[in-house]
């Protein structure tokens, strides 16, 4: 009988029987006694090619293949001798070389590889037997060196490949590269790669790989094709937001600019007055709106950037809630400002971007807010010799935002009910947009809301302090625009859509600035060359000849007047594009005439005097 005795296993020799079952994990210690003890020790070797078995002294080979059979018959316990284990020498016993081979062939059907070698010294190139399956090379051939591989690959790679082994000879360094079988039909791609070996600093010689890759490669391919589709799906997107956004903003420009002028007109009628107000508020939405869509496209495509320039803050405060002043007025609402006593005048940031917050969160404030107060504040929450953490809240008595909708409301097109799009309009990216301008200047935004109270909106940003090597931003406010005027100064205004053409004209010649009007880029040109001009308005979608080869034209011949551009395409790249070339400024259509008058009176600072 069989028992345990620790980590041994105890079997009488009498209980040995023909047949009997033997682990091959254990080996076998003959003792002087009348059992035979196993442990999970490595089969002994003598050096005389005789190990010591489970039962007897057998030759090594017959010894490893009653091992793998687990069997042990009954003329094994003649062979039992006695013997001194210091004559033995401990060895594992390794496979026999048919069963390696065997191994190693199976692996590289498994892997789809077969290996090669290239001695230096017996210019002697040798590989295994799966090569031949592997580059399916037809029954008589041989690959006698490396540039045997080569017929069997695509044309296009040899000469490549070729290259890549003389180099490697040469260098003495590592290549891999993946090409395609080019005598068969299907796809089939190959990973070659070649490795050096040295020996004491010299290398003696070059092994390599061939291993089929096909599954990989092919959904490496279908993940960069549905990568490119994706890519173009969004280009084709953003340059249909783009030339959709050009498309409104053109007649819109003319809406806006045509409102204006009749609006001050001294002796207009009323009621005409509030059906032209009316027209005004409706095209500033619809310019909100287009201005929303543009901007999520533009971060959605990561094309939106934040610059850092010197700016007057209290001021850009206050001017901003001066022209939203008119809404609040209209629904009899508190509209306060509050800039705590540590705030500082002047810091160096972004705006636009600033501006762009805090105008979609008052004006959410003032649209959600029938009665009571909208008030903006700004405190400093963290101060250092080189920055400033500003917390900017907009605070509203309004409708208020139920909490299981609070976080929803920062995702695109949402809004915080259905019956507030029915009541309110709007296409639920204000909000989204915010949040996104505000985490790409690392800050962060906060809400509080409770629902028929109202809302605070807290966003906190970090400003640093002035420099010298930032640019400063410079604006005028709305006193200094009105009363100064743009007498004396001769401005070219270059556009092929008629009615902007007259708009510009007009609302130039409310400023008494002197105008002249051509239909593209050629005609400017050739009214420059015989006219004196202080600044030209220069469109750049024209016909015959677009504005930015006209610019670029202008500054050729040595012309150095200030040129503003008018483009309905918003995008930082044309902005840079128009600086670029020569280009003073630019003016998003449709502008603002304040916007407008702002840009030339900068400009034109020498003779508007």
């Amino acid at each position: 009988m069989a028992k345990n005795n620790g980590n041994m296993q105890v079997i009488k020799e009498d209980n040995i029987k023909e047949g009997s079952y033997y682990h091959s994990g254990f080996d076998a210690v003959v003792r002087k006694n009348d059992t035979v003890q196993f442990n999970q020790m490595f089969p002994l070797k003598t050096s005389k090619d005789y190990s010591d078995s489970a039962l007897g002294v057998l030759s090594t080979r017959e010894k490893n293949q009653r091992l793998r059979k687990g069997l042990f018959t009954n003329p094994d316990k003649e062979t039992i001798k006695e013997f001194d284990l210091r004559k033995f020498k401990a060895e594992p016993a390794t496979p026999g070389v048919n069963e390696a081979d065997a191994l190693r062939k199976e692996t590289e059907q498994l892997a789809k590889m077969c290996s090669w070698g290239y001695t230096i010294d017996s210019q002697e190139f040798f590989c295994t037997e799966f090569v031949h399956t592997l580059l399916r090379i037809p029954a008589g051939k041989t690959i006698s060196d490396f540039h045997s591989f080569l017929p069997y690959f695509v044309e296009e790679d040899r000469e490549t490949l070729s290259s890549d082994w003389s180099q490697a000879l040469r260098s003495g360094k590592a290549f891999s590269s993946v090409t395609r079988l080019g005598h068969v039909q299907e796809n089939t791609w190959i990973r070659l790669s070649i490795n050096p070996v040295y020996k004491e600093g010299i290398l003696i010689k070059m092994i390599g790989t061939l291993q089929d890759v096909t599954d990989s490669k092919e959904t490496e391919l279908k993940v960069t094709g549905e990568k490119e589709k994706a890519e173009q799906a969004t280009k084709a997107k953003s340059e249909f937001v783009s030339l959709m956004s050009h498309e409104i903003r053109t007649p819109l420009n003319a809406i806006m600019g045509l409102t204006y002028l009749l609006l001050q007109e001294e002796n207009i009628d009323q009621k005409h007055k509030e059906n032209l107000q009316s027209i005004h508020f409706s095209s500033q939405n619809m310019l909100a709106l287009i201005n929303n869509t543009l901007d999520f496209s533009r971060i959605e495509a990561g094309k939106i950037e934040i610059e850092k320039v010197n700016f007057q803050l209290t001021d850009l405060l206050k001017k901003i809630h001066r022209s939203l002043s008119n809404r609040a007025l209209e629904k009899q609402l508190d509209f306060s400002l509050c800039i705590g006593e540590n705030t500082p005048a002047e810091v160096a940031g972004d705006p636009a971007r600033l501006t762009q917050v805090l105008n979609n969160l008052m004006s959410n404030a003032i649209k959600f807010t029938n009665k009571g107060s909208v008030k903006l504040s700004v405190d400093v929450v963290y101060q250092s010799d080189n920055d400033w953490v500003l917390e900017f809240s907009v605070a509203d008595t309004g409708v208020g935002i139920p909490e299981d909708r609070q976080q929803q409301i920062f995702e695109s097109f949402v809004q915080a009910s259905a019956a507030t799009h029915r009541q309110y309009g709007g296409t639920g990216l204000g909000l989204a947009i915010t949040k996104k301008i505000v985490e790409l200047q690392n800050g962060s935004i906060l809400l509080k809301s409770t629902p028929g109270e109202g809302s605070v909106f807290s966003v906190r940003l970090r400003f640093v302090k002035p420099s010298a090597s930032y640019d400063s931003h410079q604006s005028f406010g709305q006193d200094t625009l009105f009363n100064s005027t743009l007498k004396d100064a001769k401005v070219l205004v270059i556009d092929d859509n008629a009615m902007n053409n007259m708009v510009a004209s007009k609302l130039l010649s409310s400023w008494q600035a002197e105008v002249d009007t051509a239909g593209d880029g050629l005609a400017a040109l050739e009214k420059i060359k015989v006219n004196t001009y202080d600044l030209v308005l220069m469109d750049l979608q024209m016909p015959v000849m677009n504005g930015f080869d006209a610019i670029a034209e202008i500054r050729k011949m040595g012309y150095n007047m200030p040129i503003i551009a008018l483009t309905a395409n918003a995008s930082e790249e044309e902005k840079k594009r128009i600086l670029a070339i020569g280009g003073n400024d630019y003016l998003t259509k449709p502008f603002v005439p304040q916007e407008l008058h702002d840009k030339i009176q900068q400009s034109l600072q020498p003779v508007c005097l």
